[in-house]
C-alpha cells in the first residue's frame, strides 16, 4: 500500500485519510498538513481515517507528544480519528492515552465514521473508543 494522504475541507470539518505504513516521520509530516488545512479554511474539527499497515513502536507513539507540539495541535482543535480495524484501534488507542495523559488532544478514536462525525456535530451520545454494536447498557 502506498503511502498517501488525503486531506480536503467538507464545511464543517477537515477530512483527512491516510493510508500506508505508520511512523513517527509519517506522523510529524501529516499532522503539520492537518494543522495547515485547519489554518487555511479557518476549521478545527479533524475527523481523519487511518487505513495504514504496520505498527509504530512504543517509542514511536510516545513521540507523539512531539509530534502535537511541534504540529501546532492545540486544544482548540476538536480530534475525532478513526480505526474500524481492530489491530489498529488497539494499536492507536495506546497513542490516544499517551496525549490524553499529557491534555494533548481534545477529542477521540472511534471504531465507526459515522460516530466520529456524530461526535464532532456536538452528539453527545457517540463516544469515543464505544462502537454501539459493543457499548452495554
Amino acid at each position: 500500500m502506498e503511502n498517501e494522504d488525503f486531506i480536503e475541507y467538507m464545511g464543517d470539518y477537515i477530512s483527512v485519510v491516510t493510508t500506508g505504513s505508520d511512523s513517527y516521520a509519517r506522523s510529524m509530516t501529516l499532522w503539520k498538513k492537518i494543522i495547515a488545512a485547519c489554518q487555511k479554511y479557518n476549521c478545527n474539527n479533524i475527523l481523519g481515517q487511518s487505513q495504514t499497515q504496520g505498527e509504530l513502536s512504543t517509542m514511536d507513539s510516545f513521540k507523539h507528544i512531539e509530534v502535537f507540539q511541534e504540529a501546532g495541535v492545540t486544544w482548540k482543535h476538536r480530534v475525532a480519528w478513526v480505526a474500524s480495524d481492530p489491530e489498529k484501534f488497539e494499536q492507536l488507542k495506546f497513542v490516544e492515552t499517551v496525549l490524553r495523559n499529557r491534555s494533548l488532544v481534545n477529542g477521540g478514536l472511534f471504531r465507526t465514521v459515522e460516530e466520529a462525525r456524530n461526535w464532532l456535530r456536538g452528539d453527545v451520545t457517540a463516544k469515543a473508543g464505544a462502537s454501539k454494536a459493543t457499548e452495554s447498557n
